[in-house]
């Protein structure tokens, strides 16, 4: 699960000193393929429900073919989230951070509606460094794979299953149970 994430000037340089706090609701800036080329526009993240009030702000990759209110956007509409970080809450709610073990810029997977402007973060299970913490985690696409994700017809689905190994907790700590 991906409830907040952050950005910074290494992510976009726009940002100066700035860490950025990303939210559900928000405006927020991603990547799409539009006119042959990469484009970054704003949209808002969270596709707007049924449910009054509502957000759908993730998307499980297991099931982006099964639901129909992901099925089109799937195929059709894929954007990156380009992020320093992201924020994960364990059993307990403490706030853990992680990031890249380089501390580069990570790419998260997402599907958007054209329509509505509305995105959701697509989530895979955990990795080993996750787990711990959360059974879920962004879908985190490796930069050279970008332009596969977002513009390629087919090859893209090979993508919903990469389980990215580049990451460490960078604040917050794990509490181990002596129980």
């Amino acid at each position: 699960m991906c409830g907040q994430y952050y950005c910074d000037s290494s992510t976009f340089s726009f940002l100066e000193d700035k860490e950025v706090k990303m939210s559900p609701g928000q405006d927020i800036p991603v990547l799409l393929y539009f006119n042959n080329k990469i484009v970054m526009t704003k949209l808002k993240w969270g596709y707007s429900s049924s449910m009054k009030n509502k957000l759908i702000i993730n998307a499980r990759c297991e099931t982006l073919f099964d639901k129909k209110i992901f099925q089109n956007d799937i195929q059709k509409r894929r954007c990156i989230i380009p992020a320093k970080g992201f924020y994960q809450k364990d059993a307990k709610q403490h706030r853990i951070s992680f990031e890249s073990h380089d501390h580069q810029t990570i790419y998260m997977a997402g599907i958007y509606r054209e329509k509505e402007k509305e995105i959701v973060i697509i989530t895979t299970q955990a990795n080993y460094i996750m787990q711990p913490v959360h059974d879920r985690m962004p879908l985190i696409i490796p930069k050279d794979k970008i332009y596969q994700w977002l513009n390629e017809k087919e090859e893209y689905k090979n993508l919903l299953s990469y389980q990215t190994n580049n990451l460490e907790i960078v604040s917050g700590y794990l509490q181990q149970s002596l129980f």
